[in-house]
């Protein structure tokens, strides 16, 4: 199987803790280089959770096709893709205020922007334990004849 999902997770999760301390520099020093390096920062990781849901939707099309997922794990590949749209709006919204904070240089806005950033890092975290849960512990992806194999392992 393909994955394609994973590596662009991966920045949905890592990019938001950078525009945090990008973020966090600017309402140090008050240099508005940061708080402008935020905001692309931001942007570059909306722009790479569409990639992330659209990527994620076609893994999950494989593994629901080739029944690579035991039946516990359907509710959490539902849940878990719900909530990746979720993740993208609030990505979305986080982007958007930091726009306005900039353009209005609004230093309430600013702050309010850093709650948005820790925000989208915490579901961007609590997105990534689900879909470490889909493939730990209900085998999602995870071909049938590689569990039968590690399950007469452990029998010896």
């Amino acid at each position: 199987m393909n994955v394609l999902h994973p590596p662009f997770v991966h920045f949905v999760i890592a990019l938001p803790l950078a525009a945090l301390f990008s973020q966090l520099t600017y309402l140090g020093t008050g240099n508005l280089t940061y708080s402008k390096a935020a905001i692309r920062i931001m942007a570059f990781a909306l722009l790479v959770s569409f990639f992330a849901v659209f990527s994620g939707i076609i893994d999950a099309q494989e593994v629901m096709r080739t029944d690579n997922i035991l039946e516990s794990g359907l509710a959490v590949l539902n849940n878990h893709k719900i909530f990746g749209f979720v993740v993208v709006a609030i990505l979305l919204l986080t982007t958007v205020v930091k726009w306005f904070a900039i353009s209005r240089v609004s230093l309430s806005l600013e702050k309010f922007s850093i709650v948005l950033i820790i925000l989208s890092i915490a579901t961007s975290l609590y997105q990534g334990k689900q879909g470490g849960s889909l493939v730990y512990k209900h085998a999602a992806g995870i071909s049938k004849h590689v569990i039968e194999a590690r399950i007469s392992q452990n029998k010896k």
